[in-house]
């Protein structure tokens, strides 16, 4: 994977059930390649992934792993 040097990347965060104060849950990375095409990974945090109560974002697209 190689970009032209165009990446935006974020955080992101989550207000997980019963809770009221948002917490990181992971990051986000938009490129944008060579070709023109635009990738975008996410990878959860690692101390979200040590939460007992973490959730997934989308589990079937997005399961809790440390992979992006």
């Amino acid at each position: 994977m190689t970009s032209d040097g165009t990446a935006t990347e974020c955080f992101v965060y989550i207000t997980l059930p019963g809770a009221t104060e948002p917490l990181t849950a992971g990051r986000f990375v938009q490129e944008r390649q060579r070709s023109g095409l635009i990738l975008g990974r996410f990878v959860y945090g690692r101390s979200y992934l040590a939460r007992q109560d973490a959730v997934a974002f989308d589990p079937g697209e997005l399961k809790l792993s440390d992979r992006t």
